[in-house]
């Protein structure tokens, strides 16, 4: 009898929608007003070039891995690559991971390739045969490079010591690899792969 009056009485029934308008509404304004708040704290969304998948130190950067997704302003790094265009086709020169989003001092200059690509500003790259240590090194491994003289000509010191140390594998292949070094590491290297006899050795990186 109830549920009959309240269908048939106007009143009740606008009373009624009115209320689940206002509950409607109040929801609503609840969720604008979080999304204000998260928008305020973390800024507006911002176009920016994900990697969807790893790519190694070495390869150029294909359509398929990347991706423009829009993300919080703040959760962007400033260097940031927004556009698919500024990227595709360079070198990767340190390794990109999946669900990060791609900045510029990860990419090598428009044009360069392979060694050259990940040859750092202000190193030489140069070729020393490693024997068969060479298999075991990889790009972007950190090494250090031994030169061994004449006992009879050192004179009473030690006839093996460093001539560069924590250099940047850039290249490997066969039994030699190319490393980065500083220029005046390049002149020691080159002195001793001429004079003496070179091995390359892993190393663990400097931190």
């Amino acid at each position: 009898m109830r549920l009959r009056l309240f269908s048939r009485s106007p009143l009740s029934y606008w009373v009624a929608v009115g209320g689940l308008a206002l509950v409607t509404t109040l929801a609503i304004s609840g969720l604008l007003g979080r999304a204000r708040t998260e928008a305020a704290r973390y800024g507006s969304p911002r176009p920016v070039l994900v990697a969807t998948r790893d790519v190694a130190a070495g390869n150029p950067l294909r359509a398929g891995d990347v991706e423009v997704r829009s993300l919080p302003s703040a959760l962007v790094p400033a260097d940031a690559v927004g556009d698919a265009a500024q990227a595709l086709g360079r070198v990767v020169v340190v390794p990109a991971f999946e669900g990060q989003p791609i900045v510029r001092r990860q990419l090598a200059p428009w044009g360069l390739t392979g060694a050259a690509a990940l040859l750092p500003p202000g190193k030489r790259g140069i070729a020393v045969a490693a024997g068969p240590a060479a298999a075991k090194l990889s790009k972007g491994d950190t090494v250090d490079v031994l030169a061994t003289f004449d006992p009879a000509t050192a004179a009473g010191k030690e006839p093996t010591f460093p001539v560069a140390v924590g250099a940047s594998v850039i290249d490997a292949g066969g039994e030699a690899v190319t490393i980065a070094v500083d220029p005046e590491e390049a002149k020691r290297v080159a002195f001793a792969i001429a004079h003496g006899a070179v091995t390359v050795v892993l190393s663990s990186p400097v931190r």
